[in-house]
């Protein structure tokens, strides 16, 4: 984003940037870490391009909804959470679990949590997301998981900019 604040930019300002996102790679440091990775590496390679990934999504998805709502810091950091996600959004008459993907940014951000916090054991909310995961059971697959998931969840950014740009 600009160095200016999103207070001081017009809404046609706002719109180009948005626009402009549209061109964002969410993948690209996922992507670097699977080629580093190389096949010995194959799977933990995916586990971190998970991770990246979904802090990418995070990432660009907050300046975006921040950018696009004018929210204030404390709403920024809000709008990480799903339930406050889903409430300052509905706020600004957009109904976040509506918009294509929005459970996949869920699941990304679940598989994330399950991985630095559970040593990537599939939790109660993971069981069956994916054929191959069972509760209580170690992640298997990252790479199928990953590319499943990198596929959705640039639909779901693309989907919450159109939406976005809707209420400029």
């Amino acid at each position: 984003m600009s160095e200016q604040s999103h207070e001081s930019l017009s809404d046609i300002e706002i719109r180009d940037i948005l626009q402009s996102m549209k061109n964002d790679e969410l993948d690209l440091e996922a992507k670097e870490i699977i080629r580093q990775g190389g096949k010995a590496g194959r799977q933990e390679a995916h586990k971190q391009a998970l991770l990246a990934l979904n802090q990418s999504f995070e990432e660009k998805f907050v300046e975006a909804v921040t950018l696009a709502l004018s929210l204030n810091e404390a709403q920024a950091k809000k709008i990480k959470y799903k339930k406050d996600r889903i409430r300052i959004l509905k706020a600004h008459g957009i109904d976040y679990m509506a918009i294509d993907g929005a459970e996949t940014s869920q699941v990304l951000a679940q598989v994330a949590q399950a991985i630095i916090h559970e040593d990537a054991v599939v939790t109660n909310d993971l069981h069956d997301i994916f054929p191959f995961w069972k509760q209580g059971w170690p992640m298997v697959q990252f790479d199928n998981a990953y590319k499943i998931l990198s596929d959705d969840i640039e639909i779901h950014y693309q989907e919450v900019l159109k939406v976005l740009l809707e209420k400029i």
